[in-house]
């Protein structure tokens, strides 16, 4: 993956991306029964920190540094390690579940699974989650407006939902469980405005076309709030695997 595409965007990702349904962390925690965790991609942490409460061992990895620097800040508890998903540099057969939050479709496929097989315990398994957004109207328009802006074509990952859950469960895995979990957050305008501007494909302040971008999000939000805030919904989907 390009490694600098976060660059510069921590904060807003931090402040304004979802985090997860506590009961994924539950549902994880009892069907693996873990002692160990490697969060892989971890981000800002959000994922992480929603591991916390459990009784395993946490280690975090992110490769972009800007990501890194702020998750230390947020959970300076947890180990956390400077290295791309294809290469973590964490022991042989040391961990018993590798977890991947909406960070799986930015590796290398392949590679990462061989890397997952050196660092799992040989009951290990790899947790692949994705915080997919449920499409409404406002969704669209906004979709739209980064399409204009920015060339936004949709996931980076599978052409569509469908390919990526057919590769994972017939073909990524040998044995996968499935489980799912919708939420929501409520965004005032500044956030509703952030929680675009934190995505890879989203202008930065020195790009052409950032002030129209931004203008026309927040025009957007004029018109689709609700009393001042917008909620946006999410389907929180895991797929718990071994190779």
């Amino acid at each position: 993956m390009n490694e600098e595409l976060f660059s510069g965007k921590a904060d807003l990702y931090d402040k304004y991306r979802p985090s997860y349904p506590s009961e994924l962390a539950d549902w994880l925690c009892i069907k693996t029964r873990a002692q160990s965790v490697a969060d892989i991609g971890a981000g800002t942490g959000k994922f992480t920190k929603c591991l916390l409460n459990k009784p395993w061992k946490i280690t975090a990895v992110e490769p972009n540094r800007d990501m890194i620097v702020r998750l230390q800040r947020n959970i300076p508890e947890v180990k956390a390690v400077e290295a791309p998903a294809e290469k973590t540099g964490l022991p042989d057969s040391s961990i018993d579940l590798v977890t991947a939050a909406t960070a799986f479709h930015w590796f290398d496929e392949e590679k990462f699974k061989e890397e997952c097989k050196r660092i799992l315990t040989p009951n290990g398994r790899v947790a692949i989650i994705f915080n997919g957004k449920i499409v409404d109207d406002t969704v669209k328009a906004r979709d739209e407006i980064s399409r204009i802006y920015c060339g936004y074509k949709g996931h980076a990952g599978k052409s569509s939902q469908e390919d990526g859950d057919r590769f994972l469960r017939e073909e990524y895995f040998s044995e996968v469980e499935y489980v799912e979990f919708e939420h929501s957050i409520s965004l005032d305008e500044d956030g509703f405005v952030g929680n675009t501007l934190s995505r890879s494909y989203a202008l930065k302040p020195d790009d052409v076309g950032y002030e129209g971008y931004v203008w026309e999000l927040r025009e957007l939000f004029k018109k689709c709030n609700d009393f001042g805030s917008v909620e946006l919904r999410f389907k929180a989907t895991c797929y718990l695997g071994r190779f």
